[in-house]
């Protein structure tokens, strides 16, 4: 599978505040980005979440994989459910998932549910005049161990360096210990 490009920064979506403030309330979530980040969640998370975010498409995907997993337990919500009452920063964290605006993600959530499956029996045919979703779209999975073990490692490194350079003897011994698992 080729790389995709990253999208310009222009392209990019910018968080309001009320969708940072939603986060920094969330702590269940606020935690699990931090702790896949950075591994520890002391200090001003928050702050140095919103600056990496703005600069990183590796956070900016970790974040909503987390927001996704933790908020909506692993789904993509395409609407709200229906009485439900959401706050701003969440409702622009599911918009955001889901690739809509809010408005038009607010307007989704309008007017009545759509019809709830059935959980015995044989399901009733489709209906014709429904419209096709299409297909949906594969998640990717989470950060894995070995990849947060190499950027805590490569974050130790850089915190070892003095400026713009890092000791090499540091990226050596990464390198060994790397080319050793390998064997």
């Amino acid at each position: 599978m080729a790389a995709q490009p990253s999208p310009s920064p222009a392209a990019r979506p910018r968080v309001p505040a009320h969708a940072w403030t939603w986060l920094q309330r969330s702590r269940p979530v606020l935690t699990e980005v931090a702790s896949q980040l950075y591994g520890s969640t002391e200090g001003h998370v928050l702050d140095r979440l919103k600056a990496d975010y703005a600069e990183d498409p590796f956070v900016q995907d970790l974040v909503a994989r987390v927001v996704c997993d933790v908020a909506f337990n692993g789904r993509v919500p395409e609407r709200r459910p229906a009485g439900a009452r959401w706050d701003r920063g969440l409702t622009w964290w599911a918009a955001h998932l889901a690739g809509v605006s809010t408005k038009e993600f607010d307007a989704r959530s309008e007017g009545s549910s759509p019809p709830q499956a059935r959980l015995f029996g044989p399901q009733p045919p489709p209906d014709a005049t429904a419209n096709d979703p299409g297909p949906v779209p594969r998640r990717r999975p989470l950060v894995s161990v070995e990849r947060r073990a190499m950027i805590q490692a490569l974050r130790d490194i850089l915190a070892s360096g003095d400026g713009h350079t890092v000791p090499a003897d540091a990226v050596r011994a990464l390198l060994q210990s790397l080319e050793a698992e390998q064997q």
